[in-house]
Order: structure tokens, then sequence, then C-alpha cells
């Protein structure tokens, strides 16, 4: 009896076990063919759309004695840092494409360790749609950037960056690219005409750029722009229970040549401005610059230019001579101390040569030398007193530290004279003016 109770029980756990044991197969079989049917689809849902997830983290220490202006004796240096933050999302599928791209900037300290206020924002956020073969419509808050980077750029120093509310069509076929941009603002909605306090330089914006590849390495590129700034004048202020609007109109263009098989490359460029600006002057500033480059090995190259922006020497006759800039990358050009980003209205010429060497694929180096000179003579007391406002010389080090970080060191000085003082509006300064930051860009990609 017991010999058969042995067998009973062991016979049936055996038969318990091997059926327990089918059935966990037939489980993980079930629970594979799920999976695999899942990422045939996940394969089959990538294919066609595409979705990345990727972000910047950008902490900046300046030591500013002298920065954009002479400083005083009887003033220390300033030194700070400051952070631009942007987590940016981008999704593409067939003939639509969107991003979207949160900001936060900030100078260390500027917020309590304990706050509850926001600071956060959206830099871009629009969608674009193909419309027809080559060409797009783009519409939302984005960045525009064209050419040389003069009138529209996303510029990169900048730790707010400059975006706009607009719509964009775009055309772009074989060698010829063209873009219309039109642009409205308004403080909020609206049931009758207001006055716009002005966020934004225009209350209007339209816009018409054309890039054409005439021969292999040559480009030409056209650009006009019209915007409807407000009349703020008192009597233009009273009138705002119907439009009305001044319009300044920038156009102009580019003719750059770069061929990779010359080591030659140079870009000119003209812009002529006309229409009325916001106090009702008649506007006829222009701005004319050429740079040149020329690569004189693997690593070593050297750059000499000008820029020309037209001044005013009458400030009573209601016609404004001086170039009024747009939405350019200020830091870009004419020195990176920023002295002359605010145009002078007298002007200003930059004479300026520099050198770059790419030392290594993960670091590089660049020097540049700026002289300075008004357009129109600067008067002291009615007496004119000439047009040097001084020279600058800076220095830049890139360090590609990994695949996601990169450091930027750079320090520049700048030589007064006394006209430097007079259009800067200061009595006396008697220290050389210096500048130095370090800068770590770092820009992980979270998910692609």
């Amino acid at each position: 009896m017991i010999n058969f109770f042995n067998y009973f029980f062991t016979q049936r756990y055996s038969f318990y076990f091997i059926t327990k044991k089918i059935n966990r197969m037939i489980e993980l079989k079930a629970k594979r063919d799920v999976v695999i049917c899942l990422l045939c689809t996940i394969s089959a849902f990538s294919g066609a759309q595409t979705v990345v997830v990727d972000g910047e983290i950008r902490p900046r220490m300046e030591y500013r004695d002298g920065f954009s202006k002479p400083l005083l004796e009887t003033n220390d240096p300033g030194v700070f840092a400051v952070q631009r933050t942007r987590l940016n999302l981008a999704f593409t599928t067939g003939d639509l494409s969107t991003y979207i791209s949160f900001q936060d900037s900030r100078t260390f300290g500027q917020t309590p360790n304990a706050s509850g206020d926001a600071t956060t924002g959206i830099y871009e956020a629009w969608a674009e749609m193909l419309i027809a073969p080559g060409g797009s419509f783009k519409m939302g808050r984005q960045t525009l950037k064209y050419d040389d980077n003069r009138l529209f750029s996303a510029p990169a120093w900048s730790n707010t960056g400059t975006s706009h509310d607009v719509a964009l069509f775009k055309y772009n076929i074989n060698d010829f690219q063209g873009h219309i941009g039109l642009a409205y603002n308004n403080n909020a909605a609206i049931s009758s005409e207001t006055y716009y306090s002005p966020v934004s330089k225009y209350r209007y914006m339209g816009f018409v750029w054309l890039s054409k590849n005439i021969i292999k390495g040559l480009t030409l590129s056209a650009v006009g722009v019209d915007e409807g700034v407000q009349d703020t004048t008192v009597a233009g202020l009273k009138k705002y229970k119907k439009i009305t609007m001044n319009h300044a109109y920038t156009f102009g263009g580019n003719l750059k040549y770069q061929n990779e098989a010359s080591p030659l490359s140079a870009l000119a460029t003209a812009y002529f401005q006309a229409g009325k600006s916001s106090i009702g002057s008649k506007m006829g500033g222009n701005l004319l610059a050429l740079k040149v480059d020329y690569k004189i090995s693997g690593i070593f190259s050297a750059h000499v230019g000008a820029d020309f922006l037209s001044g005013d020497n009458n400030s009573t006759d209601g016609i404004q001579t001086n170039f009024k800039k747009l939405y350019g990358a200020d830091h870009t050009f004419n020195g990176t101390m920023d002295y002359w980003d605010a145009p002078l209205a007298q002007g200003l010429r930059d004479y300026y040569g520099g050198l770059s060497a790419n030392v290594t694929n993960k670091l590089s180096l660049e020097t540049a030398y700026h002289l300075f000179n008004t357009d129109k003579q600067l008067k002291n007391e009615g007496a004119q007193v000439g047009r040097n406002i001084g020279s600058e010389i800076d220095f830049i080090v890139n360090y590609k530290l990994n695949e996601w970080t990169t450091i930027q060191g750079g320090w520049s000085s700048y030589f007064t004279t006394a006209n430097t003082l007079l259009a800067k509006n200061i009595s006396s300064a008697n220290r050389t003016p210096q500048w130095a930051y370090i800068m770590f860009t770092i820009k992980p990609t979270f998910f692609k």
C-alpha cells in the first residue's frame, strides 16, 4: 500500500511539474510573440516618424573691466556668471516637422534659492508642413538666420537668443531658394486697434529673401525687409483708434565666393534703407562690408575685412542717414567687446584682420585686431575732433572636451582715445579696458 501511494504521488507530482513547465513554456512563447510583434510595430512606427530630444546647458563666467565702455577708476571690475539652459523636442513624420525649444536664461544668484517665480519660457515652437514639391509653410515662434547674420540671426553668444513669431513660406528647388515671411504683433487679443507696447521692435514685419548659385562656388542673395514701426510722436499716439504705422525698408544682398578647390573665399555685403522711422524721420542709411579669407595651410587661415556703417552729421534735418541695425548677431561683428554694437549717430568704419589655427581636431585658436573710426567727424563743443575712436584686440580658444562638451575661453582689450571717451560720454577713465570669459557648452542627446 505504501509503495502504491509513493508511486501515485510521485507520478502525480511529476505530471504536475511537467504540466506546469509546459504551460510556462507556452506563456513565454506567447509573451515572446507579443514582444516581437510590439518591436515590429515600433520599428515600423519609427521608420515613418523621428523623435529627437536633446538639450543644452551653457554656463559662462565673465570678468568685465571696461566691457562695452571704459570703466572709471572709482569703480571695481564686474565678475558674474550666466547660464542658458534649453530642452529641445523635434518630431518629423512624412510632410510634417515640428520643433519645441524650452529655454531658461539667468544670472547666477538672480533667483532666490527658494523661489516660486517661473523663469522658463518658450524659445521656439513651430510646425512646418510640405505643401508642394519644394515648397513648405512654417509657422510659429522661430529663429530667422540668413546670409552673413547681419539682418537676421540666431545669435550663439546671446544668453537669450532671438526668435520671431512669424509665418514663413519656403521654396527650395535645385540651386534656388526663396523665403517670404510675415509677422504681426499685439500685446493681447484685441477687439479694436490699440497702441502696441513694443515688446518687439516692430508691430508688423514682412520680408523676402532669395538665394541663387550662379556658378560653382558663387552665390548671390537678395533681401527686402518692410518693418511696420509705430509713430511714437505725441500726434502719432493719439491716432491709435486706427492703424498708424511708419514703414522702414531695408534691402540689399550678398555675393559669396567659396570653393573647396580654392584657398580663397570672400563675402561682399550691401544693405540700404528707406522709408520712415518711428519718429517720422526719412531713412537713408547704408551698410557696406567686405571680408576675404585665405587658407594658408591645413592648420592656419587668415582674414581681412572692412565694415562701413553710414553716419549722420545733422540730427535736425528730418533725415536719418545713419544705418539702423535689425536683428543680427552683434557680438559677431565689430569686436567682441561690443563697444559699437549700438551704432553711433556718426556711423562706424571698422578695419580688421586676424588669424586662426586648427592646432588639433580638438583645439583651435583665433585672434583679431580692429581699428575703429566714425564715418562722420566727431564734434566737441562744435569743433571737429577727428574720427579715430580706438582699437581692439581679441583672443579666443576653443577646446572640444568630448562628444557633447566644448570649452571656450577668451580675452580682449580695448585701446581708447580721447574720442572713445567723447563717443561714450565719459569724462575720464585711466584704466585699460579688458574683458575675459570662460564658457562651457554641453549638448547631450537624451533620446533619438
